[in-house]
């Protein structure tokens, strides 16, 4: 039972992660239908921003969040001025254009910060005991953040003009157009809130694991997983399906075997496609699903 615990509180710390890789995944391609295959190098650089801050200019972790909060929103306005050529030309061309960016990101940080694995000092480190559970008072972060920002970006999407708009461009982008709702804005708004939440996503793991150049790849295919599985387009899908994609690989990591955790993620992938190929929460029209 200790284990069962232990290991399904390290699934929603890990859940909180993918929870905000994914939600930003899924928004970026509702609204334009463009899939950012680079989107786990922002989480990357997002790790290596809140490293820098906390080695080279401030030891605080919140100015740390923060920076990581506006290069993440920077980069995403820019990356969206990147994609907007291919919109409605294929996936192969995103493909490249993702590719180009994966490779000038990993290459950017692996001759800023080199290539050795980097570690962030914990400002939090205080254990709590619970029961039979420990966790720390950084994992407790990840969680609390994680889901404040979830439930706020539910709320933009759901009460706010801006988000009502969004979801409007996304659902119908040319009636979109028609009452005058600017899908190129709508785009831009979506990358810079996907792409700042996977920068978030990594400032908050930082401090939990090593970090290096090369592991935004995983989250890509992480936050792919969780969206195709939750139904393309369902924002509130991903945040269910990425929590539970977080405690069944930790429980099978336990249970079954470290090595093999990556691999149940896609197996589950195949079952729910063969069962429901729209996903779990998917509909036949991609648009912003709460």
């Amino acid at each position: 039972m200790q284990l069962f615990l232990q290991s399904l509180m390290n699934g929603i710390v890990v859940g909180s992660v993918y929870t905000l890789v994914a939600v930003g995944f899924a928004l970026t391609f509702s609204v334009m239908h463009v899939i950012n295959f680079a989107h786990g190098e922002f989480y990357m650089v997002g790790s290596f921003m809140t490293f820098m801050v906390m080695r080279y200019i401030v030891d605080d972790f919140w100015v740390a969040l923060l920076v990581s909060v506006v290069i993440g929103a920077g980069l995403g306005f820019l990356v969206e001025r990147v994609f907007r050529p291919s919109y409605g030309k294929g996936l192969l061309t995103q493909f490249i254009i993702a590719l180009g960016l994966v490779i000038v990101l990993q290459q950017a940080m692996l001759i800023i910060f080199g290539g050795q694995p980097k570690a962030v000092r914990s400002a939090y480190p205080t254990v709590h005991t619970l029961g039979v559970v420990s966790i720390t008072d950084e994992r407790l972060l990840v969680i609390g953040v994680s889901v404040a920002l979830v439930v706020a970006l539910f709320i933009f999407l759901n009460r706010t003009k801006t988000g009502k708009a969004m979801r409007a461009a996304a659902g119908n982008p040319l009636a979109a157009r028609l009452v005058g709702i600017s899908t190129h804005r709508m785009a831009s708004l979506a990358f810079i809130v996907g792409i700042a939440l996977a920068a978030v996503a990594g400032a908050l793991l930082a401090p939990l694991y090593s970090i290096n150049p090369f592991m935004g790849m995983r989250l890509t295919g992480v936050a792919m997983v969780i969206v195709v599985v939750a139904g393309i387009g369902s924002v509130g899908g991903a945040a269910i399906v990425g929590y539970v994609i977080g405690i069944v690989e930790n429980l099978f990591a336990a249970y079954v075997s470290p090595e093999w955790s990556f691999a149940v993620m896609f197996a589950l992938l195949i079952v729910v496609l063969l069962i429901k190929p729209m996903g779990l929460f998917g509909k036949e029209r991609a648009g912003v699903a709460m």
